[in-house]
């Protein structure tokens, strides 16, 4: 019998995972090896306090991130609870640490057939999420980057999601005659509140990144808003970077790029190493939570 595509897609996984997270993790060495004096300057300036308080709030955004996903699962009639949209996200992201982003959306599909949603379904609802959050990620980037580039690139923007909730009723239609045996789909409120949701968890993650760059240089002449929108453009950067996992050091080089005529550039390459250090250490802990969970749940 020939493998489907899904076995095939685990087999591949199971061969490249180690390799990458290999690269990933000797990559992540060499900046910690070259910039450790400066990043152990900067996390003890910054202190215990904050690191947990900054730390606090990336949990919270995740928490946000789980809620856009349960919205847009639950309006399209199925059931699906937070502990559902939290072990889908963290097995995902495990899974897009392989290059390319395919992988990670075959661990979002394979989550979300695991929980009765149909492949058709599935599929609308990984690009509606999808949509959402990168139409968010860039509205905050590069609204808070008008200073430089000007109005005209951050209302590009809303294009995209302005396009999808006026034409809401004509897709829906279309839905009907050509995917008769699929859900309808999510309501224009239910895509404003995921939209609403998506700003914010954007919000604050750049937040907590101008955060720590602030306490890394208390006098820094950035403005606010220049750091929170440098911070989302670069992540944006990275994640388009398909073909480099997690956008590691695609994003810290952008955003690097971008305050560097601000800052000195090696103060902002150590901040944005050390918040992506923590960044992961959030994220490989939520993922650790949901393997286990998952595991013991399947046993």
């Amino acid at each position: 019998m020939k493998k489907t595509w899904l076995e095939n897609v685990k087999r591949w996984r199971s061969v490249l995972s180690p390799i990458i997270g290999a690269g990933v993790l000797i990559l992540f060495g060499y900046w910690l090896w070259n910039y450790r004096e400066v990043i152990f300057a900067l996390l003890q300036q910054i202190g215990l306090i904050q690191l947990v308080v900054i730390m606090a709030l990336m949990l919270l955004a995740m928490a946000l991130t789980v809620s856009v996903l349960v919205i847009l699962v639950r309006d399209k009639g199925y059931t699906f609870n937070f502990a559902d949209g939290y072990h889908t996200l963290n097995l995902s992201q495990l899974a897009s640490m392989i290059p390319g982003g395919v992988w990670g959306f075959a661990g979002f599909a394979g989550f979300l057939w695991s929980r009765g949603v149909s492949k058709i379904d599935s599929a609308v609802i990984i690009f509606l999420n999808a949509l959402i959050m990168l139409s968010a990620c860039a509205v905050v980037g590069l609204s808070g980057l008008i200073s430089i580039l000007g109005w005209g690139y951050a209302v590009l923007c809303f294009i995209p999601f302005v396009f999808l909730i006026f034409a809401r009723n004509r897709l829906e239609e279309f839905r009907k005659i050509y995917f008769p045996q699929s859900s309808a789909l999510p309501s224009v409120k239910a895509l404003l509140q995921a939209a609403g949701l998506g700003i914010l968890v954007w919000l604050i993650n750049a937040f907590c990144f101008a955060w720590m760059l602030f306490s890394a240089n208390i006098n820094s002449p950035i403005p606010i808003q220049v750091a929170i929108g440098a911070y989302a453009t670069g992540y944006l950067g990275g994640y388009l970077a398909i073909f480099v996992p997690s956008g590691v050091g695609v994003s810290e080089g952008l955003t690097t790029l971008i305050l560097s005529s601000y800052m000195e550039a090696k103060l902002i390459i150590a901040v944005a190493i050390s918040f992506r250090i923590i960044h992961t250490i959030v994220i490989w802990g939520n993922i650790l939570v949901s393997v286990l969970l998952t595991s013991s749940s399947q046993k």
